[in-house]
């Protein structure tokens, strides 16, 4: 299996765009108010950051994925605890993504359909793409995705520009401080940190070396058109309702009116949210089922997405309403501890420990 730079490129934009814009603008504003692009542009820098750690390991051992690189660089017993803390993340993550998703199409266009439906459509859609191609055809996808998931964010924000009024980004700064921008930042931080995941995907590039630009644009890319959709979404709805709406970006596109007679612009956020929903659950059940299938030796990895398939459809019911989902998850695990621990510390500590023994290796061989 064998994918491009420009495909890896499309699957980091879309891991991180769709859900950054959907999940993260209501728990940022809440915190940083107006100030909440100032969050935004603290959090692209932050993950830039992580894209550095991230894209510098994987030259160390370039045809390596994560479960080899954590053996190699740090030993077998902790290369396996260091797996495991990414196995519990991308085992959690993918149910919780799977009933956000039911829920915003339950409550945006399909409140009476059940749960079951939903989830089954898209597990299938999934189950059969990561089957059926592994991450090429996932790949292949987000080529195609990718141009239109950012096609439609461009309509949205340009149908919304007669609904601007500028006074809502102010004051700057005054309202929320350093403290309140600091803590609106790590929302949107975790979200954008899907490039931790490159450590996955870049042994499958055909030139390994050669990848990091392409995830370094990915983050850049998604962090600007997020930056951009926060702008808009504060400029037309206002800080004082912002914040307590679910789905921000959906109600911005619901307000859209032009010429008297064009209104409704649902589909757009519909299509951004259902195709990059898909492409990040496509993405982690790759990596999940060829993850844990090397972790535990088994050489058929295949057979790993028919146990966890169901597993996923299992857990997706855990949570009881759309706050457990989608607030609760975030607070209590994925930003005090995905973040600082999975996304910063473990790819700095493999770099550290990486490059000490590359050091050695080569002085001893001298």
């Amino acid at each position: 299996m064998k994918i491009t730079g420009l495909q890896v490129f499309w699957m980091i934009t879309i891991m991180d765009l769709g859900m950054t814009l959907i999940m993260t603008l209501s728990p940022s504003m809440q915190s940083a108010k107006q100030d909440v692009w100032i969050s935004m542009l603290f959090a692209g820098c932050l993950i830039l950051l992580v894209t550095f750690f991230v894209t510098n390991v994987t030259v160390l051992y370039p045809e390596k994925d994560l479960i080899q690189l954590s053996h190699t660089i740090l030993g077998k017993w902790i290369g396996k605890v260091v797996v495991l803390i990414y196995l519990v993340q991308w085992y959690t993550i993918t149910p919780i993504v799977l009933r956000q998703f039911v829920d915003v199409i339950q409550i945006m266009i399909l409140p009476e359909t059940p749960k079951a439906a939903v989830m089954l459509i898209m597990l299938l859609l999934i189950v059969y793409t990561t089957h059926s191609g592994g991450i090429v055809s996932i790949a292949r996808c987000s080529e195609i995705l990718g141009p239109i998931i950012i096609l439609m964010v461009l309509l949205a924000m340009a149908a919304s520009f007669n609904n601007i009024d500028l006074k809502y980004l102010l004051p700057v700064y005054a309202d929320s401080g350093i403290g309140g921008i600091a803590k609106g930042t790590l929302a949107p931080a975790s979200y954008l940190g899907h490039s931790v995941e490159y450590l996955m995907l870049a042994s499958f590039l055909y030139q390994p070396r050669k990848g990091a630009p392409y995830a370094y644009w990915g983050v850049i890319t998604a962090a600007f058109f997020a930056l951009i959709a926060m702008l808009m979404a504060t400029i037309t709805l206002g800080v004082n309702i912002l914040p307590k709406m679910w789905y921000p970006f959906f109600e911005m596109s619901r307000k859209i009116s032009l010429f008297g007679f064009i209104e409704n612009f649902d589909p757009l956020s519909i299509v951004i949210w259902v195709a990059s929903v898909f492409i990040k659950l496509a993405i982690y059940l790759f990596i999940s089922s060829y993850g844990t299938a090397q972790f535990l030796k088994i050489k058929n990895w295949k057979v790993m997405i028919w146990l966890i398939a169901p597993v996923i459809m299992v857990f997706a019911y855990f949570p009881t309403n759309v706050s457990e989902a989608t607030s609760n998850y975030l607070m209590n695990y994925w930003v005090p501890f995905a973040l600082p621990v999975n996304m910063i510390a473990l790819p700095l500590l493999l770099l550290i420990v990486g490059k000490i023994k590359q050091k050695k290796s080569k002085s001893v061989s001298h």
